[in-house]
């Protein structure tokens, strides 16, 4: 199986309406204006549908962030980007697309980027925050949201207990000689500063370690590209695609999948996307 996984989009649409700024969207527009106006573009993601197509790529793992500051007209892009993608795909909210306590409340995401086929065992990201999906053979995709909005200056995400029970039980539901990816927008490290971690993301790194069969954690966020083999630690091999949409370093990850392991290719940007290195993986768990 060959799988995309892409990330941190940060779609932007700018406003000046008082009554959209009266939140922590003042905020991030001035970061956009000051900072990110000209580290990002569309017209590199743009040409991503036509390249996953040229790759025969069989499904796409959307990381989350599509968005800047979780305006609906943000998401009427990413929504455009998603209807044409040439292969099923999975998508989980990032920070960003909780970005105000209105837009967590009402579930904006969900409204333009719920996954349109259920998930397996009756677990949806809308619902439950949990989903869980058959892949080809004998792989699963246990994908987690755990994004949530927060004050001023805090990007933190949070991996609740709840979420970490209703992770365990959809577990328990896959086939004991099956292979696990878990797809999530934070990395379960606590090794960036305080306010941009995963609360509790040290109860997900146990569930990671007390579960053989998780063979890759993905996640974006930090916009570093990322490729981890934690295997000899009794982890997962972690992989950060990084920013699929930053001009000076946009990167994404093919993953060709099979029995004993993986093949990932590093795909950069520069004059168009091109293979950049290629790490083969075998199966150690």
């Amino acid at each position: 199986m060959r799988i995309a996984q892409i990330s941190d989009f940060h779609f932007t649409k700018l406003t000046w309406n008082p009554a959209r700024l009266f939140s922590k969207r003042v905020l991030g527009l001035f970061n956009w204006v000051v900072c990110r106006t000209h580290a990002f573009s569309e017209e590199v993601v743009d040409e991503l549908p036509d390249l996953f197509k040229e790759l025969g790529v069989d499904h796409v793992l959307l990381g989350g962030d599509f968005t800047t500051t979780a305006l609906e007209e943000e998401f009427k892009i990413a929504r455009r980007f998603v209807d044409k993608l040439p292969a099923p795909w999975t998508a989980i909210p990032g920070n960003h697309d909780v970005y105000t306590y209105r837009s967590q409340r009402k579930k904006v995401f969900y409204r333009f980027l719920e996954n349109e086929t259920p998930g397996e065992f009756g677990y949806s990201l809308k619902k439950d925050k949990v989903e869980v999906r058959r892949l080809e053979g004998s792989y699963w995709l246990v994908a987690l949201d755990v994004s949530r909005a927060t004050n001023l200056y805090s990007s933190r995400g949070f991996f609740s207990e709840e979420v970490e029970e209703k992770m365990k039980i959809a577990l328990s539901l896959i086939p004991k000689e099956d292979s696990v990816i878990v797809c999530c927008h934070y990395p379960f490290f606590q090794h960036d500063a305080h306010r941009r971690t995963l609360k509790r993301g040290e109860a997900l790194r146990k569930v990671l370690e007390g579960d053989r069969r998780i063979k890759l954690f993905l996640h974006g966020h930090t916009h570093r590209h990322t490729i981890a083999d934690l295997q000899p630690s009794d982890l997962p091999v972690v992989l950060d695609c990084g920013s699929c949409a930053q001009k000076d370093r946009a990167s994404w990850n093919l993953i060709d999948l099979n029995e004993k392991g993986c093949t990932i290719t590093t795909y950069r940007y520069k004059d168009g996307w091109k293979p950049f290195d290629v790490e083969e993986i075998t199966w150690t768990l």
